[in-house]
């Protein structure tokens, strides 16, 4: 007997929410079992939504332990980088320093031989600059002052002697 009158409860408690509520149309049009399952869903919808700000926080502090990793990560990655940062620039100054001493080297080197090209008679001076890369035997006139370079220019290739000559003056 008591589940009636229990059922008959919920019966009119629906049908009075229905007359009250003016969105519920489709309550009214319901047959009484329907209503009742309504009712029953809506209880049980009811208790997820109480859950549900929970569930918000949790994920919330997932997101947030997610991020918080996200850091610790950057941080580290960070750090590689600036170490790597510093491993490089410690090379350049190394590559620096070894490429000054290679030109120092290389300048004595071709002083050295500017100086026994100097110390040669003018036609034997010319045929051996006659034999070099053009680059190099130009740089070697640019380097000799200009009575040993007016004294080669009779005995060196003409082609030679103006392109030369072009050079000097568009650097000018």
């Amino acid at each position: 007997m008591i589940r009636p009158r229990r059922t008959l409860g919920i019966a009119l408690c629906v049908g009075v929410l229905t007359l009250l509520c003016p969105g519920s149309d489709s309550l009214r049009n319901r047959p009484l079992a329907q209503n009742l399952n309504a009712a029953a869903n809506a209880r049980s919808a009811a208790k997820p939504g109480a859950v549900q700000p929970v569930s918000d926080a949790n994920s919330l502090m997932e997101r947030e332990a997610a991020l918080t990793l996200k850091e610790q990560e950057m941080k580290k990655l960070e750090q590689s980088l600036d170490s790597r940062i510093q491993e490089m620039e410690a090379r350049k100054k190394e590559l620096e320093t070894s490429l000054a001493r290679k030109k120092a080297e290389d300048s004595e080197k071709y002083k050295k031989i500017l100086k026994v090209y100097k110390s040669l008679r003018p036609e034997e001076a010319a045929a051996l600059l006659d034999k070099l890369d053009e680059d190099i035997a130009l740089e070697m006139l640019n380097q000799m002052d200009q009575k040993r370079a007016a004294k080669l220019i009779p005995f060196l290739n003409q082609a030679r002697v103006l392109k030369w000559t072009r050079q000097s003056l568009k650097e000018k």
